[in-house]
């Protein structure tokens, strides 16, 4: 692949969120604050902060004028499309554009696993951390670790990078020494406007023209996986295929625990992990196939993936001692509200019943949301639709397309209670025993955007632990 280049500078950092800030700090450590500038169009009082703890030129507000300030590279932030004015106006001018995780590679000399796919990354990114064991770094497009950009590894560190397709847009180079994909289902596409144009942005971490990755996992469920391994192995890459030579062949699970029975080519093995679902004991099949690519002992692999506790956020029990099951998850997809679905009521035991909580604040994909509305509708026995980030919308118009879901499942149970909170409290009051309690779409996420500029602090795992506290207190 030839020597890494840093593209030349001076420097825009565009955007001040998590990546920005890392790309500014490791520009600055490579070129000198001189070298360096940056622009976000935020213009609220915790920008100004942002913008005074940098240490560069910092522009707030209208995009800046990249010829007048002689801009070589501008590195963007995730969350900045390449359509966007000031990334338009950089490509006509001829300025490289890259994302911070084009950087963060350039910079890195340890080796790098990437993962990506629409479900599964982060629970399969932190089960490939643990199973490498202590001198692994988790990071990328992650709240559970750096940016690319940030991560100092040693000689002899791998680092475990989860990948978006936002970031792959402007990632002209990137190859990884080991690239996992989990699937490719609908989401998104507010950004990518298409399914075509989502999955080529996922494949330019596994395939640039004549060049692919060395060593690569693919879930080859459907036709984008089959076909994608089949590129990787026609550019002399080796692949390990989940649902092929990696297969799961039993798999069972309560609410607490679960055990999966893989094939392998090295024989089969079983596993035990305190993940539930078919969904996970597919993630774990990617990431013993990624430990087997890397030379991880069988049994060291096996111990580390019994007592991985899960990323925060993913089925994640809320208990203070209450009889009811509250479950926390980040699942937010047709296809992934769909599967904790399934994977909640097949731990259940017989005669409990299932509500859930859904309130997503995504906007632009109305067809996604009616999908979601009518998986909820027909998995759960009640379902209460809320609000989550409405992004300026009225909050009911918010909801349409979820309860245009729900409501086309015949004897769906569903009622509409616009305040988050609220909702909480009226799934979990007069909760028993025999009651499972479901609130995904956010996970781990602290803070709720009901409109441009907007942020209130809500912890959907906090919120529930207090709503319980108050309704079970003795």
């Amino acid at each position: 692949m030839g020597a890494r280049r840093v593209p030349p500078a001076p420097y825009l950092v565009a955007g001040l969120g998590r990546a920005g800030r890392a790309a500014v700090a490791a520009l600055v450590r490579l070129a000198g604050a001189d070298a360096v500038s940056a622009w976000d169009q935020d213009t609220e009082r915790s920008m100004q902060r942002v913008r005074a703890s940098l240490g560069v030129s910092v522009q707030l507000g209208p995009p800046t004028d990249l010829r007048a300030r002689g801009i070589r590279t501008v590195v963007k932030s995730p969350g900045i499309a390449m359509d966007a004015p000031l990334i338009a106006r950089a490509r006509e001018l001829g300025i490289e554009v890259i994302d911070e995780l084009e950087l963060g590679w350039l910079l890195q000399q340890a080796p790098i696993v990437a993962v990506t796919g629409t479900n599964g990354k982060s629970t399969v990114a932190g089960l490939i951390r643990d199973v490498i064991g202590p001198r692994a770094h988790l990071a990328g497009n992650t709240y559970f670790g750096p940016p690319l950009s940030a991560v100092t590894a040693d000689a002899g560190d791998r680092v475990v990078c989860e990948v978006s397709s936002f970031q792959l847009e402007a990632c002209p180079t990137f190859l990884p020494d080991l690239a996992v994909f989990t699937n490719l289902t609908h989401e998104h596409l507010g950004r990518h406007r298409t399914m075509e144009a989502y999955a080529a942005a996922k494949r330019r971490m596994f395939v640039r023209g004549e060049t692919v990755v060395p060593l690569a996992v693919i879930d080859v469920e459907d036709v984008f996986g089959r076909e994608l391994a089949a590129d990787v192995e026609a550019g002399g890459g080796r692949v390990a295929r989940v649902g092929d030579e990696y297969r799961v062949e039993e798999a069972g699970w309560d609410l607490r625990h679960a055990r999966c029975v893989l094939r392998t080519p090295n024989g089969t093995v079983e596993l035990t992990s305190r993940l539930p679902g078919a969904y996970n004991a597919r993630n774990i099949a990617a990431a013993v196939a990624a430990a087997d690519l890397l030379g991880v002992g069988r049994e060291d692999a096996a111990r580390a993936i019994a007592v991985f506790p899960g990323v925060p956020g993913r089925f994640e029990r809320i208990d203070v001692g209450q009889d009811c099951d509250v479950i926390v998850d980040f699942a937010h997809t047709p296809d992934g509200v769909e599967q904790f679905l399934q994977a909640v009521r097949a731990g259940m035991v017989r005669g409990r019943r299932l509500t859930t909580v859904l309130g997503l604040g995504s906007r632009g994909d109305d067809a996604g949301h009616e999908a979601i509305g009518r998986a909820a509708g027909a998995l759960s026995d009640r379902l209460i639709l809320t609000t989550s980030g409405y992004q300026g919308q009225p909050r009911m118009v918010s909801l349409q397309s979820f309860v245009r879901g729900a409501r086309s499942v015949p004897g769906a149970e569903y009622e509409i209670v616009l305040d988050r909170r609220a909702a909480f409290e009226r799934a979990i009051d007069g909760a028993t025993g025999d009651d499972v309690i479901v609130i995904p779409g956010r996970g781990s996420f602290t803070r709720l955007n009901p409109g441009p500029g907007v942020e209130i602090p809500f912890d959907d795992r906090a919120v529930a632990r207090e709503v319980l506290s108050l309704a079970f207190r003795s």
